[in-house]
């Protein structure tokens, strides 16, 4: 089924003027909290989803070469489940940068690349490592002008602190942050708020197709295996959908005021921030609406998926 068809399910026709091309690039089986997102992203009328990108997680995995691969399977599985079938996704690079410079090649990057020298600008909802977006600046740097980085991660604002998302590839995230690129940053403080309870999405995503199970089955199950009573995220009945903030960005009004703009700090080898008044500006929120976030996934989730 194309996902114009599903899209009609949910009955909503947003003026031409308003639509947005995206990329969406994650690493879809790292944690629970992607899939949501990469379905927010597909049932957003106002998204023009060129296609999605699968990221490694290797910090995590011990680098074992394999957490890509994974992610793209995730992808994949979450498209058949979502009976999404004529959104490409594409394999990334399988590890992170050997140094700030490095051009590996990869489907995925080869992908940005033709997508980012179409006209107008490009927004890729970062959602994991950063290593296929630097890949892709350091092979096409004239690429960078022409993006948006919805990037979600980095730890809170003054220090920062080793936060998942940079430590999968840090060098990645300073070639990201030298370049001409914009930026929209939610740290660690921002995205943490999209938190939601198990209960919670089994009354309201449990019911949603086939989809909307997995979704719930996918995360208890994740529960069950991330748990660690000193990891201050989890309460053990609880997750962080942080990834949708890539969603809720583009989803706000403009005039909120719930963002600021900073010079793009300096990543130090602890994954600590260094203030830098030489840095690029960029655009650092300081909170999301939570509500409407989490109101928006349900209710696209039950318009497209409940029969």
């Amino acid at each position: 089924m194309k996902r114009s068809d599903i899209l009609k399910r949910i009955g909503i026709t947003p003026p031409p003027a308003s639509r947005i091309r995206l990329i969406v690039n994650t690493d879809a089986k790292n944690e629970a909290d992607d899939q949501f997102a990469i379905m927010h992203h597909l049932l957003t009328p106002m998204f023009d989803v060129c296609g999605i990108i699968a990221t490694h997680f290797e910090q995590k995995t011990g680098h074992t070469g394999t957490s890509m691969e994974a992610s793209y399977r995730e992808i994949e599985k979450v498209l058949t489940l979502a009976e999404i079938e004529d959104v490409p996704f594409f394999r990334g690079c399988v590890s992170p940068l050997r140094s700030p410079g490095d051009t590996p090649e990869s489907e995925g990057t080869a992908f940005l690349i033709s997508q980012a020298r179409q006209p107008g600008k490009l927004y890729i909802a970062v959602q994991g490592a950063m290593t296929n977006v630097a890949a892709a600046i350091n092979a096409a740097p004239d690429i960078a002008a022409n993006l948006v980085i919805l990037w979600n991660g980095g730890g809170p604002y003054p220090k920062g602190r080793p936060e998942f998302n940079v430590m999968q590839d840090p060098d990645a995230v300073r070639t990201v942050l030298a370049s001409n690129a914009e930026i929209w940053q939610t740290d660690q403080s921002v995205y943490c708020t999209l938190e939601v309870t198990l209960a919670e999405l089994k009354s309201r995503v449990g019911s949603c197709g086939k989809i909307g199970r997995y979704l719930v089955e996918q995360l208890e199950a994740e529960n069950q295996i991330e748990y660690n009573p000193n990891f201050l995220l989890r309460s053990g009945e609880n997750w962080v959908l942080g990834d949708n903030t890539t969603a809720a960005v583009l989803l706000m009004n403009r005039l909120r005021g719930n963002w600021h703009v900073d010079h793009a700090p300096i990543i130090k080898e602890d994954l600590t921030y260094q203030a830098n008044p030489n840095g690029k500006l960029i655009r650092v929120y300081d909170s999301i609406d939570v509500r409407m976030t989490l109101e928006d996934l349900y209710a696209k989730l039950s318009l497209a998926y409940v029969r």
